[in-house]
């Protein structure tokens, strides 16, 4: 199965996975001087949600792990970081809060021009690549997201998950939830 065809198959979990609880927060608000400055002091709501028990479930559900995982996190602004502590292995969930959608966008280019590999991902975000060795990233609004599941073994799981598949699955699930998709 191509990389492209098993990145297909795996938009098909969020079905089993769906469910966001409906938190407000979810969506990520267009960047405004209010909000900029909220960054500032905290990460948004939006970023939050790498960390957040909806988030956490989602994983749990992937990987058949008997309970949530743990995770730890932290805000040094511009970036929330959300390390999940799996039993093969740590992934890391990094939000990049930017001051509008261009400097976004352009941070965004100028990593993908700087990590080797990185080759653009379809379907993901405004703007999306990702690595052969397991990182994804995602641009939303102001926000990057990335996913580095680089800490994990290259097959992991009783699903024989790839690093690969499962950074975009899980970037897949938190664009679900900014975007509100998995509210229904």
């Amino acid at each position: 199965m191509t990389r492209s065809a098993r990145a297909w198959a795996l938009l098909a979990l969020p079905v089993i996975l769906a469910g966001c609880a409906g938190e407000s927060a979810a969506a990520s608000p267009s960047p405004s001087p209010a909000a900029t400055a909220a960054a500032a002091s905290g990460p948004p709501a939006s970023a939050l949600m790498v960390c957040s028990e909806d988030i956490r479930s989602k994983v749990q559900q992937a990987l058949g792990l008997s309970a949530e995982p743990h995770t730890s996190a932290t805000w040094a602004h511009p970036v929330y970081t959300c390390d999940y502590d799996l039993p093969m292995g740590r992934m890391t969930l990094r939000v990049r809060v930017l001051p509008g959608k261009a400097q976004a966008a352009a941070r965004l280019v100028a990593d993908q021009k700087a990590t080797p590999g990185a080759q653009p991902l379809a379907g993901l975000g405004e703007q999306a690549w990702g690595t052969p060795d397991g990182t994804a990233a995602v641009l939303k609004d102001n926000q990057i997201l990335t996913v580095d599941t680089t800490g994990l073994p290259a097959v992991f799981g009783a699903n024989k998950q790839q690093r690969d598949d499962f950074a975009y699955e899980v970037a897949s699930d938190v664009l679900g939830c900014w975007t509100g998709d998995g509210d229904e």
